[in-house]
């Protein structure tokens, strides 16, 4: 993981831009330039044109690990991570503004803000997976029942609508 990678947009700069934090994330997570990662955050507000939208960054960024293999688990607390799993955590700072870290083992592991302090409070816990399936290869297998079934129904619904 590059740890060393530090978010190169913070709330508190001029230019009315939103931080990068969520972007910083996601690159030392899967160990790429914080250039090879969308602003997810910014970019999904300034298409949808409204500061409270979290559908189209959410989507984008849903697309974007889903490309290189990730699935995301929405956690309850921090520790019902698996052992030795990164989890991406959101919540409040000392800066009083939401913020995203990495965690390991119920601890800080990374913090993209310069000041690399950490979060005061923990609001949501989210576990990037690998995932099966859902890939080109006709011999791929998807381990997951409930998805299996509903491309099953889908199929279904396809054939009695033809």
């Amino acid at each position: 993981m590059a740890a060393d990678l530090t978010q190169t947009i913070t709330h508190d700069m001029p230019g009315d831009r939103l931080g990068n934090c969520v972007a910083t994330c996601v690159a030392a997570f899967l160990d790429v330039p914080l250039s090879d990662v969308p602003h997810f955050v910014e970019l999904g507000i300034y298409l949808a044109r409204d500061k409270d939208d979290r559908i189209g960054w959410w989507a984008m960024m849903l697309g974007f690990m889903a490309s290189r293999g990730y699935w995301v688990t929405q956690l309850d607390a921090l520790s019902d991570a698996d052992p030795d799993e990164t989890v991406f955590v959101s919540g409040q700072t000392v800066r009083g503004f939401p913020h995203q870290c990495l965690y390991r083992a119920g601890e800080l592991l990374f913090d993209p803000h310069p000041s690399r302090v950490g979060l005061t409070t923990v609001t949501e816990v989210v576990a990037w997976r690998k995932h099966s399936g859902f890939d080109h290869d006709p011999a791929s297998p998807i381990d997951d029942d409930e998805a299996r079934e509903a491309f099953r129904a889908l199929r279904g619904d396809l054939e009695e609508a033809s």
